[in-house]
């Protein structure tokens, strides 16, 4: 019972500390989280929390891996409850809805990188469940369109690699797949990674306030860059 007591007050403090980072990622950043003023304003000192999170970027992870679930479950709650010719801008869409609430957490993992921190393998695993959701979102796009960007072809034609394929397969082979689950073929990886590339691009700008001194409305860029997606443009 009391073992029982302390592992929920252990589990309230750490969410507790983690709430306060939030709000000073909101005014200062991640330059701005400091585990002893997060301390200070839960009444504590900061040894006292340092035996909740060992050192500033132990807090950190659990932000940045928290938040990368969070978006991850969106993106994979959005494909699905979209028909399937729907579901690349039903991703799309959930993408930018996600980071416009919260654009704080979209730059804690999109953002500039925090110096000197160095992010955990689970992190890469997560980014890259979100990148099969992104891939079999594309993949439903060839579907829906009964042709890919190059123009419907027979199942015995083959095409020469674009530059990029040639460059994903060499990735392949160096590096390995970033994408969990069946490999899919370059021409849908290169699909993928112009998606992730362009979206987090208009998204990144948005969020930053870049389109603000312009009179833009940059809702309609993004509709235009998923048309161009979906279009294979």
């Amino acid at each position: 019972m009391a073992t029982a007591r302390r592992e929920r007050y252990r589990k309230q403090t750490r969410e507790e500390a983690k709430a306060v980072a939030l709000a000073q990622l909101a005014e200062s950043g991640t330059a701005g989280i400091s585990v002893n003023a997060i301390a200070k304003a839960m009444g504590m000192t900061g040894p006292a929390l340092y035996r909740y999170f060992a050192s500033r970027d132990e807090l950190l992870t659990e932000l940045i891996t928290d938040t990368y679930r969070d978006l991850a479950e969106t993106l994979a709650q959005a494909v699905a409850d979209a028909a399937p010719a729907d579901r690349f801008r039903a991703m799309a869409r959930a993408l930018r809805d996600w980071a416009k609430r919260q654009p704080d957490r979209y730059l804690l993992i999109y953002g500039t990188p925090v110096p000197g921190y160095h992010a955990p393998p689970e992190t890469a695993e997560i980014a890259g469940g979100m990148m099969r959701t992104i891939v079999d979102a594309c993949s439903a796009v060839g579907d829906a369109d009964g042709a890919t960007a190059r123009g419907a072809t027979t199942s015995h034609e083959r095409q020469p690699l674009t530059e990029l394929e040639a460059e994903l397969a060499r990735h392949l082979e160096g590096v390995g797949s970033w994408v969990p689950g069946e490999e899919p073929g370059g021409e849908l990886k290169g699909r993928a990674l112009r998606t992730w590339t362009r979206l987090h691009g208009v998204i990144s700008l948005d969020v930053q306030g870049q389109f603000a001194g312009m009179g833009f409305d940059p809702s309609v860029l993004f509709e235009a860059e998923i048309d161009a997606l979906v279009r294979g443009g």
